[in-house]
């Protein structure tokens, strides 16, 4: 015994005495390539009794023991290591002999390189960007080869690390047709609400919500007269399949505009009265129309190549057109609103309250409510035709909705509009399961300001960030049957066990959507106004958003509305 712990000392003493031995307790315990396996006290004696001095050198061996890896340091991989298309990559070789044309690709003209490449090499159909994260992860590097490095999340916990490093002032990429558009034909330096940073413009900014939330509480009977007015007209003007003889989508755009009209101009516009055509010699006519044409020059300059960055393209000169009528008609209003408050100390208009107590310039209010009105009328009315689709398509829903509007609203007034969230439960779920399943803006950008680390990659600052919240809301890890419209998921107790950043359709941190209360509030409205009087109902093929900057059905909105009465 005394010759087999001398032995075991000069192991101790020496690594590299025995080829694997440890000891534990009162036990040696010999561990192999398959199994462990130990030794008892009996069975130590009777090696010290029985084993011969040539058996113990046979077991000393040279062999150095594996060395054991304890509080092992994460890897980080370089950012070059982050996976993504090759043909991108590839392009990226000619960036130098390009001139810059901007640090956003977008995503239609991502999604072209992309299909190239699929459609050249494998020969498969088109794909979106979704299908990106099955191929190669939730972190996706494009290499533009035109411009910087954009890298593609669709992952919670990856969002929610790229809002942490947000910062007070977060940036974000900006609208560049848009962002030329200023620069080059207004020259301002307040470039609306969407697209700037810095400490003035948040200052601005952050003063603006308190304005808008008492505005909808101001306007509210105009509200209410606006969306009657909405479901009058659906009703006189529908075909013996009960339904709109009329464009839905269009009709729930100018019931949109009407409404964001009322609340950051303080006058009723009549767009919902008035037929397709519109009259140059109205101003309000003419507002709508600069707005509907410019949304869709927005659209066609922000996706495909950006030509319009090198020659005058046709949309690039729709887009100037149009933004300049826009601009006229605002800054019109405004001016009238300017002279108005000279004259009176009373500022109860939002306008009034930019113009006075946070004295900001002509221009700057005309541009900022320009940017409320392209992206409210736009979000809203996405948000409000995806919201009907669904609840004719499962009805279901549709009469469970019915039966607490019901019994909340024996006449479907509301009148308190501060606690229709609170009282309405299963209005609001509906309402959020639409947003999760089809947010307007189905991309939110950033560009970092520092380096972090996603998915142990590190990600250098200056990169743009895209943040895929569609794709994230869609992930069946993160919602059970993401797929399905289950308003109730959010009234169940495991709601709260939702990831935070699993879905958010209006944004966190400072950059979060300025006018949610007024979509929220005008989204109860209407459904509200619709349910008592149509039973909803959709008989055709499934609908779809689009992919563009702001998401909207696939095809014609179909819905039938039969009468309740």
């Amino acid at each position: 015994m005394l010759r087999l712990c001398n032995v075991l000392k000069l192991g101790q003493l020496n690594p590299t005495y025995y080829r694997k031995p440890f000891i534990t307790s009162s036990n040696l315990t010999f561990p192999t390539s398959d199994k462990k396996f130990k030794i008892s006290d009996e069975t130590t004696k009777n090696i010290d009794l029985g084993m011969s001095a040539n058996r113990v050198d046979h077991m000393v061996t040279s062999r150095t023991v594996p060395m054991m890896l304890t509080n092992r340091e994460p890897i980080i991989l370089p950012f070059d290591e982050v996976p993504g298309p090759k043909s991108l990559k590839y392009l990226s070789q000619v960036r130098s002999y390009l001139s810059d044309l901007g640090t956003q690709v977008t995503t239609t003209c991502l999604t072209f390189w992309l299909n190239a490449e699929t459609l050249i090499t494998q020969r498969k159909s088109l794909k979106n960007l979704s299908s990106l994260f099955d191929e190669y992860g939730p972190v996706v590097r494009f290499v533009s080869p035109v411009g910087g490095n954009i890298v593609l999340l669709n992952h919670p916990e990856h969002i929610e690390k790229v809002f942490d490093v947000d910062g007070e002032f977060p940036v974000r990429s900006a609208l560049d047709s848009l962002e030329k558009y200023r620069r080059e034909h207004k020259s301002l330096l307040l470039s609306g609400l969407y697209s700037p940073h810095g400490e003035e413009w948040s200052r601005k900014r952050l003063a603006l919500s308190a304005p808008l939330h008492q505005a909808i509480s101001q306007h509210v009977q105009g509200m209410h007269e606006i969306t009657d007015t909405f479901t009058n007209k659906v009703y006189n003007h529908r075909n013996p399949q009960d339904e709109l003889t009329k464009d839905l989508y269009r009709e729930i755009h100018k019931w949109a505009f009407d409404n964001m009209g009322l609340i950051l101009f303080s006058k009723k516009f009549t767009t919902l009265d008035k037929e397709d055509a519109y009259s140059p010699q109205c101003d309000d006519s003419l507002l709508y129309h600069s707005l509907d044409k410019a949304s869709v020059a927005i659209m066609r300059c922000e996706s495909g190549l950006q030509l319009w960055k090198l020659v005058a393209t046709p949309a690039w000169r729709a887009l100037v057109k149009h933004c300049t009528s826009m601009d006229n008609l605002i800054g019109k209003r405004v001016l009238e609103l300017e002279h108005d408050i000279t004259q009176s100390e009373e500022s109860g208009t939002l306008i009034n309250t930019m113009l006075g107590k946070e004295k900001m310039s002509e221009a700057d209010v005309t541009t900022v409510l320009m940017d409320m009105l392209l992206l409210g009328v736009n979000t809203i009315s996405s948000s409000m035709s995806f919201l009907l689709y669904f609840l004719a398509k499962h009805q279901s829903c549709q009469k469970r909705l019915y039966s607490e509007l019901e019994g909340l609203y024996p006449n479907f007034n509301v009148t308190d509009v501060k606690n229709l969230k609170n009282e309405s439960p299963y209005l609001q779920a509906c309402i959020k399961e639409t947003l999760r399943l089809v947010p307007p803006i189905p991309l939110i950008t950033r560009i970092l300001h520092k380096n972090i680390t996603l998915d142990k990659y590190k990600i250098p600052r200056g990169t743009t960030i895209v943040m895929s919240t569609m794709d994230a809301a869609q992930k069946e890890s993160n919602f059970e049957d993401a797929a399905k419209f289950m308003p109730e998921r959010w009234l169940a107790p495991e709601s709260k066990d939702y990831h935070p950043f699993a879905s958010i359709p209006f944004g966190y941190g400072t950059r979060k959507c300025l006018g949610q209360n007024i979509a929220e509030t005008m989204l109860s409205l209407l459904t509200v106004k619709i349910l008592q009087k149509f039973k909803l109902e959709y008989h055709y093929g499934d609908i779809h958003p689009t992919r563009n900057f702001i998401t909207r059905p696939n095809k014609s909105l179909k819905i039938r509305f039969i009468d309740r009465i």
